[in-house]
C-alpha cells in the first residue's frame, strides 16, 4: 500500500543545508540497524559527510541528487543517487534508507518511483543499485521494484564472512 501522505523532495547534494544534514543524520540514527548489520559502526554526522564524499573517481557532488521522503513533515526515507554511473545513460542509487518504524508502508517504493520517473524524464536507459547478498530482504525489495537484471557480483568480506555485492538494474523502457 502506498501511503498517499508521502511527499518527495529532490535536492542537489551541493545544495544541502546544515538543517538538511541534521535531519538526514537523525534518520540514519533511527535506522542504525542498516549500518550495524554489516559491521559498520552506528552512524555519526562525520560518517554522513564521509558517505557523501565517497564517490567514484571522476565524479563530484555535482553529480549527486538526494531524494527525501516526508510523512507528516518528518523525514522518513532518503536515497543518494549518482547520475551517469557506469555509463552516461544510467543513474545508480547508492543508498536507500527508510525509518524502521515505517518499513513496509511504501516509503521506499515512493522514493524509487520518483528516482525512476526523473531518470526516465532525463532520457536515462536504466537505474542501478548494489545490494549486499546477505541482505535477503533488501534483495527481495529491489526485485519487487523491477531491478531484475543482474549485471555483476563482486566479492566482499563483512565481519569475517564472505558475501557479494550484487549489482542490479531496472531498465526504464520496460517499466513505463
Amino acid at each position: 500500500m502506498i501511503d498517499a501522505g508521502i511527499a518527495i523532495e529532490r535536492t542537489e547534494v551541493l545544495g544541502l543545508k546544515e538543517s538538511d544534514l541534521f535531519e538526514i543524520h537523525d534518520l540514519r540514527s533511527r535506522a542504525a540497524d542498516f549500518f550495524t548489520e554489516t559491521g559498520d559502526p552506528p552512524p555519526t554526522p562525520e560518517s554522513l559527510q564521509a558517505d557523501l564524499d565517497d564517490l567514484p573517481d571522476g565524479y563530484s557532488r555535482a553529480d549527486e541528487v538526494m531524494y527525501r521522503a516526508y510523512l507528516d513533515d518528518r523525514l522518513t526515507g532518503y536515497a543518494e543517487v549518482l547520475r551517469g554511473f557506469a555509463h552516461e545513460r544510467q543513474w545508480i542509487i547508492g543508498i536507500l534508507l527508510v525509518d524502521p518504524a515505517l518499513r513496509g508502508r511504501a516509503v521506499g517504493r515512493a522514493v524509487v518511483e520518483a528516482v525512476a520517473d526523473d531518470a526516465r524524464a532525463a532520457g536515462m536507459e536504466s537505474v542501478a543499485v548494489g545490494v549486499i547478498s546477505t541482505r535477503e530482504r533488501s534483495l527481495a525489495f529491489w526485485v519487487r521494484e523491477g531491478f531484475t537484471t543482474e549485471v555483476s557480483r563482486r566479492p566482499i568480506v563483512i565481519e569475517g564472512l564472505e558475501a557479494e555485492v550484487v549489482r542490479l538494474e531496472r531498465h526504464l523502457a520496460e517499466t513505463v
